[in-house]
């Protein structure tokens, strides 16, 4: 950077610099403008101007370089050899051509880098030309690293002007653009001249034919001039360039402007012309065209289209307008193409110049429809006169003044009086309101008189001539009022609603009761109980409700079908009403369950006197005694067969008790107690009457905790894992585990699978358990020292998830276990449930790799088409079988045929359960495949079985002392 300074202030003259700035600044703005220029033209024009640009460019950079070196002062006389700076020029404009040529289609970046590169190699060729035509009684020497800085400098600053340079279609300023590509050329004869020392050399002398300073200065300003030239003509361009746009522009946005007006007229509903003086038409729009045809159209021709009728009056108006230059405006008849006549609105308007009129627009719109829906509503009002008295609604109008109402017939006949049978006056109206709707009627209409309200509408009942009473909807409005503004006239109608009033209450019972039985439905009985529960709250007694279950219901609606089950629950409810005594309430609360709201449960006065005896236990007893009764002959009463086409139907049934207020006095609470007593009679075996006790609540609460526990279980890792292990029966081997879950509560301990599996089936929490063991088996069983298996049960519950196969993937893939040592074990159950949707997804599962055994066979549908269905890899004989090996032969006949099964099936067997000599003895001498159970080992942590796993043998037998590994 010194040397560079140095040069700049001490080898060159103070105008030089400033000066070859100036031209490389012009020039550079000049070659930009022509190639914009000849991006814009096509053909021989756009190469004669991107020739310009080209010469302007290369002219500009020799130029600069040049008038630089005139003030160049090396301290050594200075020459010029002519040939080699005349060279020098031409390598300047055709490096500065062929960039400018790479610019013009202006396709993207690589183009401008392209030809910022040929650009900036172009300007350091031409110093190097240029600086080689230069004499001196001496040399040059060259700093190679100030050359080549100088080089890519302008190369650089040259790419970032070609990428600059704006778009043809974009208005933006070729300044930065002309700017970076000054600064290329500027840097780079700056740091290229730096990079120069002039050397004396004694041995060298001074060339006398070279070319002096003088002519170099007169040709510079002979090509200084010729880049002016070109600036002048760039600049006359742009401005041509800019006359012509705004004219194009002008031209268009006029096209535009008469193009939006033709699509308005064109599109507007009216007949749309112009006119000259003459009458001749200038300009029709499509309308105008469809009614009276395409082609040139005269007045005459358009008054010839009016109707005869219309034509003197129209004509007679259009002269005395055309005469006074005034708008002209009437509606008359004019016929189409299709020699029909339709109303127009005309409207001529004039258009005036220096106070005359030079041309005429006119308008005609379509008032045929308008026109005859005038005489429609004419004849309509016409015919409401005459149909006023044979409407189905009854009307009157009456003179509040003096009360005195005209009444249509139509009214009277609704009520079912003759005409003028009772007096025609307000007060008959009032006379006839049912007693309790006439206090809020005659509210409402005294309203409606004060202008309370706009109008008096009220739903009531009136007394028909046969005594009966019918709804009516009563309309009325003010429509006069008189000099004080008091209403003076009202009009109204009457409607006959009975039969909405009646679809009203038929809707409302629907609401509240059961469609099938047409019992109370549960919302009708909550409300119900919650009445008679304050009532109890109020004035004391008590009530109780019985909850009750159908036993067995489902099997029956599925063997005989929905009909008969249908017919089996309305017989139920029929059994159930009979024997209500007054008060009570039997509701169907949905599917099998029944409710029976006992509404006094004993003798209000009777239970005052007996709490304030203190005798409040043995009431109770006794009530409860009077219940159990009561319900035990409603089981009775409903365990009768039923009769239900042409067979016996029976049907059991399970009852709970709850005594109110002894045992609640909230709806939720009593309904809640209701249903745990129903569970509790069921779960003692159905076909029995369990009163509620408060060890109910706690049971149920103690089953909360247990859920919330096992909840938080499952999401702060309390569960722990432990494993069986799995050997061939026949050597003893192991083959792997099988996983099983044990809950390690902080303040319970262990918790058996027993306690908190079936809770998880229940409440949805067994499928993140499910997920939690199998990541957690494979995990560990990814870590052991040999390539064990590992089984897994996975529930039904995981099943009913589309994609269980992915999430089993996954885990596999984050624990790194092959599919090939994961064992997926599923009951029956499983597949019984939805067989399309279990099928699927175990062949999705296998389809990965994973063994797939059936847990349990032989205790459930044991089905064989499931087998056949789907190929399963092991059959597991379950534990029940296996135990009784020795008690029961049909448990050996089983386990031997399953085994046979499993050998015809080629399917692998395992025997769960596996606890005594004889029954292994039993498994082997069968073919038994492989065994677990507590002969081979208990179900313990991983950590435990180490041994185990570390020896080839896991259990020895048959002739040696039996043991047990682990």
């Amino acid at each position: 950077m010194y040397r560079a300074f140095v040069c700049l202030t001490a080898e060159h003259t103070a105008w030089a610099l400033p000066l070859a700035a100036l031209v490389c600044g012009l020039s550079c703005h000049t070659a930009l403008h022509l190639l914009e220029q000849a991006r814009v033209e096509r053909g021989g024009r756009s190469l004669g101007w991107l020739v310009g640009a080209g010469f302007s460019a290369g002219a500009g950079i020799w130029s600069t370089h040049f008038i630089a070196m005139l003030g160049y002062d090396p301290g050594l006389g200075v020459g010029y050899d002519l040939e080699l700076t005349l060279a020098s020029l031409g390598v300047s404009v055709v490096s500065a051509l062929a960039a400018l040529a790479l610019l013009r289609p202006a396709r993207g970046p690589l183009r401008g880098v392209a030809a910022g590169l040929l650009l900036g190699l172009g300007i350091a060729a031409m110093h190097v030309t240029g600086m080689l035509g230069v004499r001196i009684p001496g040399r040059f020497a060259w700093d190679p690293a100030l050359a080549a800085a100088a080089a890519a400098t302008g190369c650089l600053l040259a790419c970032a002007a070609a990428l600059a340079l704006p778009r043809p279609e974009s208005r933006r300023s070729l300044i930065p653009s002309a700017a970076l590509l000054s600064l290329a050329i500027a840097s780079m004869h700056v740091l290229a001249m730096a990079s120069v020392e002039a050397v004396p050399d004694p041995s060298v002398g001074f060339v006398a034919d070279s070319l002096p300073r003088a002519a170099l200065a007169a040709g510079i300003a002979v090509v200084t001039l010729a880049v002016l030239a070109c600036a002048v003509l760039a600049l006359t361009a742009g401005r041509l360039r800019g006359l012509n746009r705004m004219l194009e522009a002008q031209r268009t946005a006029l096209a535009a402007s008469e193009e939006r007006l033709r699509a308005l007229t064109d599109a507007l509903p009216q007949m749309v012309w112009v006119t000259r003086d003459d009458g001749q038409a200038q300009y029709t729009n499509r309308s105008f065209q469809a009614f009276f045809g395409p082609g040139p159209s005269s007045r005459a021709q358009r008054l010839a289209a009016y109707y005869p009728g219309d034509l003197t009056a129209v004509a007679t108006a259009w002269l005395e307008a055309e005469a006074g230059d005034r708008t002209f405006e009437t509606e008359a008849r004019l016929r189409n193409l299709s020699g029909r006549y339709r109303w127009h609105k005309v409207v001529m308007v004039p258009v005036l110049s220096d106070g005359a009129a030079v041309e005429w627009i006119g308008t005609a719109l379509d008032i045929d429809d308008i026109a005859r829906a005038h005489d429609a509503r004419r004849v309509s009002e016409e015919r409401l006169a005459l149909a006023l008295d044979a409407g189905s609604d009854g009307l009157w109008d009456c003179d509040l003044a003096t009360g005195e109402t005209w009444i249509s017939d139509r009214w009277w006949h609704l009520l079912g009086y003759a005409p003028g049978a009772l007096p025609s006056h307000i007060r008959t109206w009032q006379e006839l309101i049912h007693p309790d709707d006439q206090d809020r009627a005659v509210a409402m209409f005294d309203a409606h008189l004060a202008g309370a309200t706009p109008t008096f509408e009220c739903e009531h009942r009136l007394r028909r001539q046969d005594g009966a009473w019918g709804w009516f909807l009563t309309r009325a409005k003010v429509v006069g009022h008189d000099a004080d503004g008091r209403a003076a006239r009202l009009v109204g109608t009457q409607i006959d609603i009975g039969a909405r009033k009646e679809a009203e209450s038929r809707i409302a019972h629907m609401a509240a009761h059961d469609a099938l039985t047409d019992l109370p439905n549960r919302t009708l009985f909550r409300e119900r109980l919650r009445r008679r529960l304050a009532e109890i709250a109020a004035g004391g007694g008590s009530c109780a409700v019985l909850c009750l279950g159908l036993d067995r219901f489902k099997e029956i609606n599925d063997a005989l079908g929905h009909l008969v089950g249908d017919a089996l629950l309305r017989a139920v409810a029929q059994r159930l009403s009979a024997g209500l005594a007054p008060g009570d309430t039997a509701a169907r609360l949905g599917g099998d369950e029944f409710a029976i709201l006992v509404a006094s449960a004993g003798d209000p006065a009777e239970v005052q006197a007996e709490m304030h005896a203190e005798m409040h236990a043995k009431l109770q007893a006794r009530l409860q005694a009077g219940l159990q009764t009561m319900a035990e002959a409603i089981i009775g009463e409903i365990g009768r067969p039923v009769r239900i086409g042409g067979q016996a139907v029976e049907i059991g049934a399970s009852v709970g008790i709850v005594l109110a207020p002894a045992q609640g006095t909230d709806e939720e609470a009593i309904l809640r107690r209701a249903d745990l007593a129903l569970h509790a009679a069921k779960a003692e075996g159905r076909g029995t009457a369990c009163p509620f006790a408060p060890a109910m609540d706690a049971a149920l609460a103690e089953r909360r905790q247990l859920e919330a526990d096992l909840r938080r279980a499952v999401a702060q890792d309390e569960l722990i894992l432990h494993y069986q292990p799995q050997v061939r029966s026949a050597c003893g081997r192991l083959v792997g585990f099988e996983a099983l879950v044990r809950w390690q509560h902080p303040l319970r301990g262990l918790v058996p699978p027993g306690a908190f599996i079936p809770l998880a089936e229940e409440t949805g929490l067994v499928v993140p358990l499910g997920e939690w063991v199998l990541r957690a088996a494979c995990r560990e069983a990814a870590g052991w020292a040999r390539p064990l298996n590992v089984a897994v049960n996975l529930s039904p519950r995981q099943f009913q998830q589309a994609d269980l196969p992915e999430r089993v993937l996954a885990i596999l893939t984050e624990t790194g276990l092959p599919p090939d040592r994961l064992e997926i074990e599923v009951t029956e159950t499983v597949i019984i449930n939805d067989m399309a949707r279990a099928l699927a997804v175990l062949r999705r599962l296998k389809a990965l790799g994973i063994r797939i055994a059936m847990d349990d066979f032989g205790t459930g549908y044991s089905s064989l088409a499931t087998l056949q269905a789907f190929p399963f890899d092991k059959i597991k004989i379950d534990r029940s079988f296996v135990s009784q090996l020795a008690e029961r032969p049909s448990a050996a006949v089983i386990v031997r045929a399953v085994l046979g099964l499993g050998r015809s099936l080629r399917i692998g067997v395992v025997a769960e359960g596996v606890e005594t000599e004889e029954q292994m003895r039993f498994l082997v001498e069968e073919g038994c495949e492989e065994v677990q159970g507590y002969l081979i080992g208990r179900p313990q942590p991983v950590e435990q079985l180490a041994g185990m796993m570390a020896g080839e043998t896991a259990w020895e037998g048959e002739g040696r002392e039996s043991r047990r590994v682990a």
